[in-house]
Protein backbone atom coordinates (compact mmCIF):
# COMPACT_ATOMS: atom_id res chain seq x y z
CA UNK A 1 0.00 0.00 0.00
CA UNK A 2 1.37 3.40 -0.96
CA UNK A 3 2.19 5.82 1.83
CA UNK A 4 3.59 9.32 2.09
CA UNK A 5 5.98 10.93 4.56
CA UNK A 6 5.95 14.69 4.84
CA UNK A 7 8.82 16.34 6.68
CA UNK A 8 11.05 19.39 6.33
CA UNK A 9 14.35 17.68 7.13
CA UNK A 10 15.95 14.24 7.33
CA UNK A 11 19.01 13.93 9.60
CA UNK A 12 21.04 10.92 10.79
CA UNK A 13 20.31 9.68 14.31
CA UNK A 14 23.96 8.61 14.72
CA UNK A 15 27.20 9.36 12.84
CA UNK A 16 26.78 11.58 9.75
CA UNK A 17 25.29 9.23 7.14
CA UNK A 18 21.70 8.65 6.08
CA UNK A 19 20.90 5.60 3.92
CA UNK A 20 17.94 5.75 1.58
CA UNK A 21 16.34 2.36 1.03
CA UNK A 22 17.99 -0.94 0.18
CA UNK A 23 19.83 -2.42 -2.81
CA UNK A 24 17.77 -2.40 -6.03
CA UNK A 25 15.38 0.27 -4.71
CA UNK A 26 14.57 3.14 -7.05
CA UNK A 27 13.91 6.72 -5.96
CA UNK A 28 12.01 8.85 -8.46
CA UNK A 29 12.02 12.62 -8.79
CA UNK A 30 8.80 13.53 -10.62
CA UNK A 31 8.75 15.59 -13.79
CA UNK A 32 9.09 19.34 -13.16
CA UNK A 33 10.44 18.71 -9.64
CA UNK A 34 13.90 20.07 -8.77
CA UNK A 35 16.77 18.40 -6.93
CA UNK A 36 18.90 21.28 -5.65
CA UNK A 37 22.40 20.13 -4.65
CA UNK A 38 24.66 22.75 -3.09
CA UNK A 39 27.35 20.33 -1.92
CA UNK A 40 29.19 17.47 -3.64
CA UNK A 41 27.74 14.49 -5.52
CA UNK A 42 30.03 11.48 -5.10
CA UNK A 43 29.26 8.73 -7.63
CA UNK A 44 32.44 6.74 -7.02
CA UNK A 45 31.59 3.08 -7.56
CA UNK A 46 28.23 3.90 -9.16
CA UNK A 47 27.03 3.55 -12.74
CA UNK A 48 26.27 7.03 -14.06
CA UNK A 49 23.65 7.15 -16.81
CA UNK A 50 21.90 10.00 -18.53
CA UNK A 51 24.58 12.59 -17.74
CA UNK A 52 26.02 14.66 -20.61
CA UNK A 53 28.92 12.74 -22.15
CA UNK A 54 30.71 15.75 -23.66
CA UNK A 55 32.59 18.41 -21.79
CA UNK A 56 35.87 20.27 -22.08
CA UNK A 57 38.71 18.39 -20.43
CA UNK A 58 42.15 19.65 -21.50
CA UNK A 59 44.00 21.80 -24.05
CA UNK A 60 47.60 21.09 -25.05
CA UNK A 61 49.80 23.29 -27.28
CA UNK A 62 52.28 21.01 -29.09
CA UNK A 63 55.46 22.70 -30.33
CA UNK A 64 57.69 19.67 -30.95
CA UNK A 65 57.12 16.60 -33.13
CA UNK A 66 55.52 13.76 -31.15
CA UNK A 67 54.81 10.45 -32.92
CA UNK A 68 52.78 9.05 -30.00
CA UNK A 69 50.86 11.91 -28.42
CA UNK A 70 48.65 10.38 -25.70
CA UNK A 71 45.05 11.43 -25.26
CA UNK A 72 43.55 11.45 -21.78
CA UNK A 73 41.60 8.40 -20.69
CA UNK A 74 37.92 9.11 -21.32
CA UNK A 75 38.46 11.51 -24.23
CA UNK A 76 35.73 11.02 -26.85
CA UNK A 77 36.13 14.12 -29.02
CA UNK A 78 39.18 16.09 -30.15
CA UNK A 79 39.44 19.46 -31.89
CA UNK A 80 42.74 19.99 -33.71
CA UNK A 81 44.26 23.32 -34.72
CA UNK A 82 47.12 22.79 -37.17
CA UNK A 83 49.43 25.67 -38.15
CA UNK A 84 52.29 25.27 -40.66
CA UNK A 85 55.63 27.10 -40.46
CA UNK A 86 56.41 30.43 -42.13
CA UNK A 87 59.14 31.14 -44.71
CA UNK A 88 62.20 33.35 -44.52
CA UNK A 89 62.57 36.64 -46.33
CA UNK A 90 64.82 36.86 -49.32
CA UNK A 91 67.98 38.95 -49.19
CA UNK A 92 69.04 41.99 -51.14
CA UNK A 93 72.61 40.88 -51.83
CA UNK A 94 72.60 42.58 -55.21
CA UNK A 95 71.72 45.91 -53.69
CA UNK A 96 68.04 45.62 -54.68
CA UNK A 97 65.08 44.77 -52.46
CA UNK A 98 64.14 41.13 -51.84
CA UNK A 99 60.68 39.71 -51.11
CA UNK A 100 59.36 39.02 -47.61
CA UNK A 101 58.48 35.67 -46.05
CA UNK A 102 54.97 34.23 -46.26
CA UNK A 103 52.92 32.67 -43.47
CA UNK A 104 51.94 29.01 -43.24
CA UNK A 105 48.45 27.61 -43.78
CA UNK A 106 46.01 26.73 -40.97
CA UNK A 107 43.34 24.04 -40.52
CA UNK A 108 40.86 23.10 -37.80
CA UNK A 109 39.41 19.59 -37.57
CA UNK A 110 36.94 17.91 -35.19
CA UNK A 111 37.46 14.18 -34.50
CA UNK A 112 34.62 12.24 -32.87
CA UNK A 113 34.33 8.66 -31.67
CA UNK A 114 37.75 8.78 -30.03
CA UNK A 115 38.78 6.39 -27.26
CA UNK A 116 41.29 8.09 -25.02
CA UNK A 117 42.58 4.84 -23.54
CA UNK A 118 43.86 3.57 -26.90
CA UNK A 119 43.94 6.45 -29.39
CA UNK A 120 47.13 8.39 -30.01
CA UNK A 121 48.11 11.15 -32.43
CA UNK A 122 51.18 11.30 -34.67
CA UNK A 123 52.09 15.00 -34.71
CA UNK A 124 54.69 16.53 -37.03
CA UNK A 125 55.59 20.17 -36.38
CA UNK A 126 56.85 22.34 -39.23
CA UNK A 127 60.38 23.44 -38.36
CA UNK A 128 61.74 26.97 -38.11
CA UNK A 129 62.84 28.23 -41.52
CA UNK A 130 66.32 29.52 -40.55
CA UNK A 131 67.68 32.74 -41.96
CA UNK A 132 69.88 32.13 -44.95
CA UNK A 133 73.12 33.48 -46.33
CA UNK A 134 72.64 36.47 -48.63
CA UNK A 135 71.29 35.36 -51.96
CA UNK A 136 69.09 32.52 -50.68
CA UNK A 137 65.85 31.90 -48.80
CA UNK A 138 64.08 28.97 -47.12
CA UNK A 139 60.49 27.71 -47.21
CA UNK A 140 58.46 26.89 -44.12
CA UNK A 141 57.67 23.20 -43.75
CA UNK A 142 54.53 21.13 -43.26
CA UNK A 143 52.67 20.56 -40.00
CA UNK A 144 50.41 17.50 -39.79
CA UNK A 145 48.42 15.27 -37.43
CA UNK A 146 47.95 11.60 -38.34
CA UNK A 147 46.41 8.52 -36.78
CA UNK A 148 48.65 6.67 -34.32
CA UNK A 149 46.10 4.52 -32.47
CA UNK A 150 42.83 2.73 -33.11
CA UNK A 151 40.84 5.70 -34.42
CA UNK A 152 40.56 6.13 -38.18
CA UNK A 153 40.75 9.63 -39.67
CA UNK A 154 42.32 11.40 -42.61
CA UNK A 155 45.64 13.04 -41.82
CA UNK A 156 45.24 16.79 -41.30
CA UNK A 157 48.02 18.56 -43.22
CA UNK A 158 48.96 22.22 -43.64
CA UNK A 159 51.70 23.53 -45.96
CA UNK A 160 54.37 26.04 -45.00
CA UNK A 161 54.78 29.54 -46.38
CA UNK A 162 57.45 30.09 -49.04
CA UNK A 163 60.56 32.19 -48.67
CA UNK A 164 60.65 35.56 -50.39
CA UNK A 165 62.41 35.87 -53.72
CA UNK A 166 65.98 37.06 -53.53
CA UNK A 167 66.87 40.38 -55.06
CA UNK A 168 67.85 40.23 -58.69
CA UNK A 169 68.68 43.05 -61.03
CA UNK A 170 65.44 44.98 -60.45
CA UNK A 171 63.74 46.50 -57.45
CA UNK A 172 60.84 44.96 -55.56
CA UNK A 173 61.33 41.20 -55.87
CA UNK A 174 58.21 39.15 -55.09
CA UNK A 175 57.34 37.90 -51.63
CA UNK A 176 56.90 34.20 -50.91
CA UNK A 177 53.66 32.35 -51.63
CA UNK A 178 51.45 31.66 -48.63
CA UNK A 179 50.87 28.06 -47.60
CA UNK A 180 48.24 26.63 -49.95
CA UNK A 181 44.64 26.12 -48.81
CA UNK A 182 44.45 22.81 -46.88
CA UNK A 183 41.89 20.20 -47.91
CA UNK A 184 41.72 17.99 -44.82
CA UNK A 185 40.25 20.28 -42.17
CA UNK A 186 36.70 21.37 -41.37
CA UNK A 187 38.04 24.92 -41.55
CA UNK A 188 40.87 25.53 -44.04
CA UNK A 189 42.77 28.83 -44.37
CA UNK A 190 45.65 29.57 -46.73
CA UNK A 191 48.74 31.40 -45.52
CA UNK A 192 49.28 35.01 -46.60
CA UNK A 193 51.78 35.79 -49.35
CA UNK A 194 54.74 37.93 -48.39
CA UNK A 195 54.91 41.47 -49.70
CA UNK A 196 57.30 42.37 -52.47
CA UNK A 197 60.55 43.98 -51.40
CA UNK A 198 60.95 47.70 -51.13
CA UNK A 199 62.67 50.29 -49.03
CA UNK A 200 59.48 50.82 -47.05
CA UNK A 201 57.99 47.33 -47.29
CA UNK A 202 55.97 46.09 -44.33
CA UNK A 203 57.03 43.20 -42.13
CA UNK A 204 56.93 39.51 -43.04
CA UNK A 205 53.44 38.04 -43.04
CA UNK A 206 51.78 37.24 -39.72
CA UNK A 207 49.70 34.12 -38.97
CA UNK A 208 46.91 33.41 -36.49
CA UNK A 209 49.58 32.61 -33.89
CA UNK A 210 52.62 34.71 -34.83
CA UNK A 211 53.90 38.11 -35.94
CA UNK A 212 55.98 38.57 -39.09
CA UNK A 213 59.62 39.62 -38.74
CA UNK A 214 60.58 43.27 -39.09
CA UNK A 215 61.80 44.73 -42.38
CA UNK A 216 65.38 45.99 -41.89
CA UNK A 217 65.84 47.84 -45.18
CA UNK A 218 66.82 51.24 -43.85
CA UNK A 219 67.86 53.76 -46.49
CA UNK A 220 71.23 54.36 -44.79
CA UNK A 221 73.50 52.70 -42.23
CA UNK A 222 75.09 49.32 -41.71
CA UNK A 223 73.72 46.06 -43.07
CA UNK A 224 71.14 44.32 -40.87
CA UNK A 225 69.83 40.77 -40.79
CA UNK A 226 66.06 40.73 -41.32
CA UNK A 227 63.86 40.45 -38.27
CA UNK A 228 62.90 36.92 -37.19
CA UNK A 229 59.20 36.05 -37.04
CA UNK A 230 57.80 35.53 -33.55
CA UNK A 231 55.21 33.07 -32.30
CA UNK A 232 54.21 30.35 -34.77
CA UNK A 233 53.69 30.15 -38.53
CA UNK A 234 54.77 33.67 -39.51
CA UNK A 235 57.19 34.89 -42.21
CA UNK A 236 60.58 36.55 -41.80
CA UNK A 237 61.47 40.18 -42.49
CA UNK A 238 63.86 41.39 -45.18
CA UNK A 239 67.49 42.12 -44.40
CA UNK A 240 69.42 45.14 -45.59
CA UNK A 241 72.60 45.20 -47.60
CA UNK A 242 74.86 42.77 -49.41
CA UNK A 243 76.08 40.85 -46.34
CA UNK A 244 72.93 40.34 -44.26
CA UNK A 245 70.50 37.43 -44.43
CA UNK A 246 66.72 37.55 -44.55
CA UNK A 247 64.91 36.97 -41.26
CA UNK A 248 63.81 33.47 -40.26
CA UNK A 249 60.22 32.24 -40.33
CA UNK A 250 58.68 30.79 -37.17
CA UNK A 251 57.86 27.12 -36.59
CA UNK A 252 54.48 25.42 -36.82
CA UNK A 253 52.08 24.60 -33.99
CA UNK A 254 49.36 22.09 -33.13
CA UNK A 255 46.75 22.72 -30.43
CA UNK A 256 44.84 19.66 -29.16
CA UNK A 257 41.49 20.32 -27.46
CA UNK A 258 40.11 17.25 -25.63
CA UNK A 259 36.51 16.65 -24.58
CA UNK A 260 34.97 13.82 -22.58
Amino acid sequence: MASEVKTNKISPATSSTVTLGDASDTFVIPASATLDVNGTIDITGATATGFPSAGFSKVTPVTATDSTFDLQTGTTKVILEVQAAGGTAGTNSSGYEAGLGASGAYAMKTLTGMTGATDKLDITIGAVAPNQAPGSAANGTTTSVAQAGTASFTTVTTNGGSGGQNAGTTHHSDGGDGGTVPTTGDLNIAGMAGNGGGKYAVNGRSSLFGIGGANKTQPTGADHTGGAASGYGAGGGMGKGTTAAGGSGSAGLVIVWEYK
